[in-house]
């Protein structure tokens, strides 16, 4: 009996995080693998895949052989996890754990479906999530054509209660898996960057973004959109931000401290969500410039999200005084 589709597709923010990449053909299979899985599922089934869900347009007689391409892709792909935990003597450590994505994936040529089953180790990641997750709604993900916009939609979706996100170009990079792709950073802007604003325009997700600069490098970018409770709902019944946002982006360099930008969250809000007493949030934003604040509040918030047990104002003023004033 083929499983209903899901209109709601749930990872863990690990999995979100991870790093991997993605061509068109494979990102699709992985977005119909995911509309297969149910809050109720223990375990992985084999699910059978349409040829829509894959394919909008003819393929010239060359169905199976981009069929065949993209499963034997897919069957080498790994998902490489990297999070933060606290060692047995307090500190926080780095680990990572590297995930094969399938267990299988089969297909006949003439027929109209594909059969593909996750790896059983990916269970931790989509299956039976309590908390530290993110959902999507499958048909707003079905509409991206770029693996870019995929990836990016799911990292800002995280992020999505607080109407911002700051990335360093590097970790984006690693989280794209570019490696050498797109050195220049113009390249990236255009390739990643500008596709993805266009193609997330009409969605939940649309964006806009400034670069954070040191000296004349850019060395990482804050997205802005808009947070869960301020979408509209459009005549067709899907959430956008077509009128949120317009096509701009802001350069930045993170050596300047209290620069205003419409729509940023306040210093004092950020630093408050994170439960700092006013003594506390005084003293950052007196002496930690106002860009470097923001990244940190948001690395702190990450730590925290995947730690719950740390106390959640003594890690992120002693992570304030570690990075700068560790002296006093």
């Amino acid at each position: 009996m083929e499983k209903q589709i899901a209109k709601k597709a749930t990872q863990h923010n690990h999995l979100v995080n991870a790093k991997f990449d993605m061509s068109t053909y494979e990102m699709r299979l992985f977005i119909a693998m995911l509309s297969r899985l149910s809050k109720s599922d223990t375990e992985f089934s084999e699910c059978q895949i349409h040829l829509t869900d894959l394919m909008d347009k003819s393929t010239g007689g060359k169905t199976y052989q981009i069929i065949k391409d993209s499963c034997v892709s897919m069957s080498k792909k790994v998902i490489q996890i990297e999070s933060m935990v606290e060692a047995d003597n307090g500190a926080m450590r780095k680990k990572f754990i590297v995930l094969p994505l399938m267990a299988m994936a089969a297909y006949q040529e003439g027929e109209a479906t594909i059969t593909a089953q996750f790896n059983s180790k990916l269970k931790p990641y989509l299956l039976n999530l309590a908390g530290n997750f993110t959902q999507a709604e499958i048909k707003q993900l079905f509409r991206l054509k770029s693996f870019y916009s995929y990836r990016l939609y799911w990292l800002l979706k995280q992020h999505q209660a607080f109407g911002q996100r700051y990335i360093e170009i590097d970790a984006l990079r690693d989280i794209l898996n570019l490696k050498d792709k797109y050195d220049r950073f113009q390249d990236f802007k255009i390739k990643v960057l500008n596709v993805a604003m266009k193609e997330l325009k009409n969605s939940d997700m649309s964006f806009t973004f400034e670069l954070e600069k040191k000296g004349r490098k850019v060395v990482g970018i804050r997205f802005y959109f808009a947070t869960s409770g301020s979408l509209k709902v459009l005549a067709d019944g899907d959430t956008g931000q077509k009128q949120i946002f317009k096509d701009a982006t802001v350069e930045l360099d993170v050596t300047d401290a209290g620069v205003a930008i419409p729509g940023k969250v306040s210093l004092k809000d950020t630093l408050a969500k994170l439960k700092l007493s006013n003594l506390q949030i005084n003293r950052i934003i007196q002496r930690v410039p106002s860009a470097q604040i923001y990244k940190t509040a948001y690395d702190i918030t990450l730590t925290l999200i995947d730690n719950k047990s740390l106390n959640s104002a003594a890690f992120a003023f002693s992570e304030f005084q570690r990075r700068y004033f560790p002296k006093e």
